[in-house]
């Protein structure tokens, strides 16, 4: 009888049965994303390659300024200068795999960042006169060094101790931190010299905003260097979590 006044109850029942594994798998499913943001490693590590690319790209920037506006130099001459500066990053890959092998992510990372903050700081020193020069290429040769030693330690530490499902999103989010870091690294170096010098021309001018970019830049490194030994010392709340259930 009651069958018969509602002959739809056993549809409508069955269509909302039916619903709710499809929420419950959108439920499961779309944490994700959020999910990989909380583990310490993909955090500080991405967080060090992006200081990493900001820094090196807009030092760039900055030497550029100085070799021609300071030094006279031409486009040609600017550009063979930093010859040196992609011999010492491609020395620093070939050191960076053998560094995470022997003293782990960590400690290579922080290596790379002191090396690379410590040469970006003795360019603060540079002058007017042309002498400068070897200090410019000394000092792009150990930064090379130190910050490819960083990105190597940046990405192993953003992409390890991953389950399969999220090593493509931790590669994803590593590219995109490169890519961040590289089109932050100009307007922000740009925006302290401009500051610095004002409506003030000349080399001396230049230099001076030079310098003080240059100083932030290696501030930023060291800052990089000491978060990733912070932060990155700690254990994994999930791994922590996983070793107590074990």
């Amino acid at each position: 009888m009651d069958r018969a006044r509602h002959p739809h109850r056993p549809a409508r029942r069955g269509r909302a049965a039916r619903r709710v594994p499809a929420r419950r798998e959108a439920v499961r499913g779309a944490p994700r994303p959020v999910r990989i943001l909380r583990r310490r490693n993909v955090i500080w590590g991405n967080a060090a390659g992006l200081i990493a690319f900001v820094t090196e790209t807009s030092l760039v920037f900055l030497l550029t300024l100085y070799l021609q506006e300071v030094l006279g130099y031409s486009p040609l001459a600017t550009g063979l200068a930093f010859g040196v500066l992609g011999i010492g990053t491609v020395t620093g890959g070939m050191l960076g795999g053998r560094a995470v092998g022997r003293f782990g992510n960590r400690r290579t990372l922080v290596l790379g960042g002191v090396v690379q903050a410590a040469a970006t700081l003795s360019l603060v020193a540079l002058g007017t006169s042309g002498g400068w020069i070897a200090l410019l290429l000394a000092a792009t040769f150990v930064g090379g060094v130190g910050n490819m030693l960083v990105i190597v330690g940046f990405m192993v530490t953003a992409t390890s101790g991953l389950p399969d499902e999220e090593q493509g999103l931790a590669t994803g989010l590593a590219t995109m931190t490169q890519q961040v870091g590289i089109t932050m690294g100009i307007p922000v170096m740009s925006a302290v010299v401009t500051a610095r010098t004002g409506a003030t021309t000349g080399p001396d001018a230049v230099l001076s905003g030079v310098s003080a970019a240059v100083l932030v830049n290696a501030v930023l490194v060291l800052a990089g260097a000491v978060l990733a030994r912070a932060f990155l010392g700690r254990p994994d709340a999930r791994s922590t979590t996983g070793r107590a259930d074990g």
